[in-house]
């Protein structure tokens, strides 16, 4: 179903307005107000994960922390692989951990620099005659007809307001022709991602502040699109060294509460993520596309199994079992949020199914996120660091969270030290007047 908004019943935050009238240390990487973007940066911006963050935020914690090619660095939740990327850059040896198959396949072909250059070449004039040919015999003027293509290809559970039917059936022509031309060669993947990574693009699908469709497009330069993407990846595999291309960097599918079977403990110097926000965003929705036509997901089953390895952050993966939240009870910062969203829900009749669910997110989330911090502080090492990059929230009726601070609590519970919370940057909210807060929050073994 698509995002709906609904402007909040309130409008004010005191604490917000506490906050700007105290303002705490410095704004380390301001975007002017708008989301951060790996957009413009070399092999970042091959696929851009909306909900991602900026590749100048752990190349900051690396410097920060004087890491060197001796450290290991580890990302809890890597999405597609951003700090990985960096350490890569840096020569420094990484792991990264993620619940959503499309985005570990993501990351791992945006860090793979082993790859032949010429042969991308090669093969990517190969596949431009095939594909023009392809093309060239369909008519797309032919409405029926197109239709009734666009319905062979179609995923079967991709809602047909996704992608329109032409644009739908150029994408399926191209990916065709991979399979053909790149046969069971260790390009396939390649080839396959850079065409995934412009599924959205070409698409009627929006992002912000969640998942949207929009008027549909009746067509779009799919050809043009995927080359121009494919021309980028060969210009950005030119410019790295022998030395960046041989560091490691493994990305592993997992769940990020059981980090310490995928990563040796007491082997972490540095640990730098972006885990989800009590946000209320539906993960899954937001590579729902990508995971359809990679055939990673393809009904209610399927998203359920990668929903449950992920972490409690939206009203929509919530499942009976879940009970975090026994974990985190003791901690009154977390109850007096959920009191005042109760009372708040309470005095506006609040009765739907999510809005029901709104407490329980809030308790489960930080029930998680203890699972997590325990886990991490297992695979560090004695005087490792984790660094998250958390924002506030306002989701649940403009309650404010003050997310870094109530897992600094958290972490000191777990025995963490020297804690830290720099201020990375504000974010502009679309429901409200109030910049949102962006903090780097420092743990120490």
């Amino acid at each position: 179903m698509a995002f709906t908004y609904h402007a909040p019943t309130r409008t004010t935050c005191p604490v917000c307005e506490l906050l700007c009238n105290n303002d705490i240390g410095p704004i380390i990487d301001t975007m002017e107000g708008r989301a951060s973007s790996a957009n413009g940066f070399p092999f970042h911006d091959w696929y851009n994960f909306v909900l991602g963050y900026t590749p100048t935020f752990p190349q900051y914690m690396l410097d920060r922390e004087n890491m060197t090619k001796e450290d290991l660095i580890v990302d809890p939740f890597l999405g597609s692989g951003t700090t990985q990327l960096v350490c890569k850059y840096n020569k420094i040896p990484s792991i990264g951990i993620d619940a959503n198959d499309f985005m570990v396949f993501a990351a791992t072909q945006k860090l793979n620099w082993r790859v032949d250059g010429k042969e991308i070449e090669r093969l990517s004039k190969q596949l431009r005659v095939a594909i023009t040919g392809a093309i060239a015999k369909i008519d797309f003027e032919d409405s029926k007809a197109m239709e009734a293509l666009a319905d062979e290809y179609r995923p079967e559970n991709m809602d047909k307001r996704y992608i329109s039917s032409k644009p739908l059936v150029k994408i399926y022509l191209i990916k065709e022709q991979i399979e053909i031309i790149c046969g069971k060669s260790e390009y396939r993947e390649l080839f396959s991602f850079a065409l995934s990574a412009i599924l959205v693009p070409v698409s009627n699908v929006y992002y912000g502040p969640g998942f949207g469709v929009k008027k549909p497009k009746d067509d779009s330069d799919v050809v043009g699109m995927y080359f121009e993407k494919i021309s980028r990846m060969i210009a950005d595999l030119k410019t790295v060294n022998e030395e960046q291309i041989a560091t490691s960097s493994l990305s592993v599918l997992g769940d990020s509460r059981k980090i310490s079977e995928y990563v040796k403990s007491d082997s972490v110097s540095l640990m730098i993520t972006s885990p989800p926000y009590p946000g209320d965003h539906e993960y899954t929705k937001h590579t729902k596309i990508e995971l359809l036509f990679n055939e990673m997901a393809g009904d209610i089953n399927s998203f359920r199994t990668i929903k449950k390895r992920m972490i409690v952050s939206s009203t929509t993966n919530i499942y009976k079992e879940n009970n975090a939240r026994v974990l985190v009870e003791k901690f009154e910062s977390i109850r007096k949020v959920t009191d005042e969203i109760q009372c708040r829900l309470d005095a506006d009749n609040a009765t739907s199914g999510y809005e029901k669910l709104y407490t329980r997110l809030v308790w489960e989330y930080f029930g998680c996120m203890k699972e997590v911090l325990e886990e991490c502080y297992k695979v560090l090492k004695k005087g490792g660091k984790i660094a998250l990059l958390v924002s506030d929230s306002h989701a649940f009726k403009m309650v404010h969270i003050q997310t870094a601070e109530i897992l600094k609590e958290i972490g000191e519970d777990i025995g963490y030290i020297n804690p830290e919370i720099e201020l990375w940057q504000l974010k502009n909210s679309t429901s409200h007047k109030y910049q949102l807060r962006e903090n780097i929050l420092i743990l120490q073994k």
